[in-house]
This record gives C-alpha cells, structure tokens and sequence, in this order.
C-alpha cells in the first residue's frame, strides 16, 4: 500500500457519524413586518429605502438625492425623460462617466437587505458596478423573509424565462482595513438606493 493509499484509507475509517441534514424553513412571502425587516436591514448596510405609490415619484427624489448628476441611465421606461434608456449597450468603456444608474430588480430578501438583479435588467452587465451610485426599483410586494425563499424565487423564474448571468447586490460598495476604517465606493457605487413601489399608498402618504 502506497502511502497516499494509507493516507486515504485512514481518512475513510474516521469519518464523522452520518447525520440527516436540518430541515429548511418554509417562507411566507412579504407582509408589513417583512418590508420593514428590509429595510432596517439595507439602511444597517449603508443604502436608503423610499416607499412610494409609482415610479412617477422617483424622478423628483433622484434630483434632491443627486443633484449633481449629469449622465443618468434609467433602465425604466417610465423615466425614461429622467436619463437615457438604452436597450443595450455596445461597449461597456462607454459607461465610465455613468454618474447614476436606475435599474429594476426581481425581488428583495429581508433578512439581509439584498436585491437579486438579472443581466436583462442590467441592461449591461458592467452598469451596476461601475455606475456612481445604483439606484434599484421593484414592487413592495416582491420581498422574500430569507435566503430559502430567494432561492425557490430565483429558481421559479429560471423556470420561466433563464436568467443567465444574475446576481445579490446589498448595499453600496465598501472596504474596510484594519485600522476599522470604512470606506463606501471603494471599488463600485457610492451608493445605493431602494425605491419600493406600493400602490397601496395615498399619493401624500409616501415616505
């Protein structure tokens, strides 16, 4: 016997006894509670949250929060005077100046404040992380309690139409060394923003 054979043969007869694998929680989908789990979860991280009736409401939150932006691309045709709305995007090197992106997203998960975004939705796969700052937009409805429940979401909608590349963005993007201090952009958005759309709401009760 050779002494990897030994080696191995020895690993084979000291493994661990077997056990059954935990049962995985059942999800529900959002309520009132689930939405704000979100959100205290995405504003812990760094990113704001707005709950508001419609995308018609975005366009003046994104002047007071941006004001300095100059090239917006908003991947949604409702703002589609807000900045440019490309369909595609020939050459991702001419994003480089994008000062803020405005991109829908499928869902949110509340545990950890993540928003699970496709390539389609991307419009470019280099958007979302060279852009300045993010802004993100789907419905208040569209918020799974956890990461089981993201998973049985993501794999009911490659069901329907295959996703190809996707992926969880939380947060803006930030480092930290190890003199503890944080840094938000460091290697992709400054920031990032959240817009719920709930039609539920009055017009004036949005926040």
């Amino acid at each position: 016997m050779s002494s990897r054979e030994a080696i191995l043969d020895r690993i084979r007869g000291n493994q661990p006894e077997h056990r059954e694998l935990p049962v995985a929680p059942e999800g529900g989908m959002a309520g009132a509670d689930t939405i704000s789990q979100f959100v205290s979860a995405l504003e812990g991280i760094g990113g704001a949250v707005y709950i508001i009736p419609g995308p018609d409401h975005i366009a003046s939150i994104v002047r007071g929060r941006y004001p300095e932006a100059r090239r917006i691309i908003a991947g949604i045709p409702q703002l589609a005077a807000l900045g440019e709305n490309p369909a595609t995007v020939a050459d991702p090197h001419t994003l480089e100046d994008v000062d803020l992106a405005i991109l829908p997203a499928h869902f949110g998960v509340a545990e950890n404040g993540a928003c699970w975004i496709s390539e389609k939705q991307m419009i470019e796969r280099a958007l979302p992380f060279i852009t300045q700052h993010l802004a993100l937009v789907l419905p208040a409805d569209a918020i799974v309690p956890d990461m089981h429940a993201a998973y049985e979401r993501i794999a009911a909608l490659d069901s329907v139409e295959p996703y190809g590349f996707a992926t969880f963005i939380a947060g803006p993007s930030k480092t930290a060394d190890i003199e503890q201090s944080l840094v938000l952009g460091a290697h992709g958005p400054a920031s990032l923003t959240v817009f719920l759309l709930d039609e539920r709401l009055p017009e004036a009760g949005y926040f």
